[in-house]
């Protein structure tokens, strides 16, 4: 019985680690869009030849 305590324990813990390198994953995401929408102005005003 003790065993499965502990198993469900680090499960837990997995999943709490899971879930906030998720919600971490998504925040940097979220960064690099909006560093993409930037750079994608910036970059919009050079014009290239085709």
């Amino acid at each position: 019985m003790e065993q499965v305590e502990v198993t469900a324990e680090r499960i837990a813990e997995v999943v709490q680690n899971n879930s906030a390198a998720a919600q971490e994953t998504s925040a940097t995401s979220e960064e690099l869009t909006a560093q993409a929408t930037t750079l994608s102005g910036m970059v919009s005003v050079f014009k290239l030849r085709q």
